[in-house]
């Protein structure tokens, strides 16, 4: 039997076609890189470059986050820190009421 009247096997078709695809990607390839001059033309040369964020409004941007993320809790904290004062002061003043109380009386100073 010849080459000629086999049936050629579809696996081999297959990867011939593969080959042949794979052949022609590369030299489209090679043909379609473009060169620098015509991806940065004239027209980008003139163009400013895109402004960056301005430090003022960075930092405005910072504390507004800041303050908007902390404030509850510097709110829970000053409430903890009230609460703990306003004890204080209750007990430092029954302790001098206390205090008063229990003394002896002050004589009249004498004329």
């Amino acid at each position: 039997m010849s080459d000629e009247a086999r049936e050629p096997n579809p696996l081999v078709q297959r990867v011939d076609a593969l080959l042949r695809r794979h052949q022609e990607a590369a030299r489209s390839a090679e043909e379609e890189v473009p060169l620098l001059t015509e991806i940065v033309g004239p027209a980008a040369e003139s163009a400013a470059p895109a402004p960056g964020p301005r430090p003022d409004r960075l930092a405005a941007d910072l504390e507004r986050a800041l303050v908007a993320r902390l404030a509850p809790e510097l709110d829970r904290r000053l409430g903890v820190l009230r609460a703990d004062l306003e004890r204080e002061l209750r007990r430092a003043v029954r302790e001098a009421v206390a205090r008063a109380l229990a003394a002896p009386e002050a004589k009249p100073p004498a004329d």
